[in-house]
């Protein structure tokens, strides 16, 4: 009987660190809405977005975090833009074409024991040639056991991405990208 448990719990030992941690779809705020509405009449939407250099999606030993609908981190924070400039009504390919590139991508499940951050910074060019470089550090509580804090940080990207979005459609020089 004593061989049979160890066996589950070597299954179970096994099996917990396989899992992947995956966000929920990324939601619009209104807060950006609101940002974005003082752009009507210009079009803008951000083509490609690349990644950075380096990403480590493990999250202590439980797995990776991966953005949902099995796309990369860059393409979900790509995809947020342009959700957020649809509901603004800004969407289109008129006056600004933006790329961009995400300069990094790093998070922590453990910082201060129970807390966790994401640190996410990019840089956007427009077809006009300007550019705007943004990074927000996201800081949220992520719990103590492995399995806690890895589902709170996923689930922290999406609200990460939100104040990343906001951070660079309210810096004045995100206007020159649409000149």
């Amino acid at each position: 009987m004593k061989k049979i448990q160890l066996a589950l719990l070597g299954v179970m030992i096994v099996l917990s660190g396989c899992s992947t941690m995956t966000p929920a779809r990324y939601s619009v705020s209104v807060d950006n809405d609101m940002i974005l509405k003082t752009y009507q009449g210009k079009t803008l939407n951000l083509s490609t977005l690349e990644a950075p250099a380096s990403y480590d999606a493990s999250c202590r030993l439980m797995g990776p975090i991966k953005a949902s609908d099995g796309v990369t981190i860059p393409e979900f924070v790509r995809k947020a833009f342009n959700d957020e400039f649809k509901l603004a009504g800004v969407y289109g390919d008129g006056n600004a074409v933006l790329t961009g590139r995400m300069d990094k991508i790093a998070f922590s499940s453990s910082a201060g024991l129970t807390s966790g951050w994401w640190d996410l910074s990019m840089t956007l060019k427009s077809n006009n040639g300007q550019s705007l470089a943004v990074e927000n550090k996201y800081e949220f509580k992520s719990g103590f056991d492995a399995i806690t804090a890895c589902n709170q940080t996923a689930q922290a990207l999406g609200p990460a991405v939100q104040d990343l979005i906001k951070k660079a459609i309210s810096d004045p020089r995100f206007k020159t990208l649409m000149n």
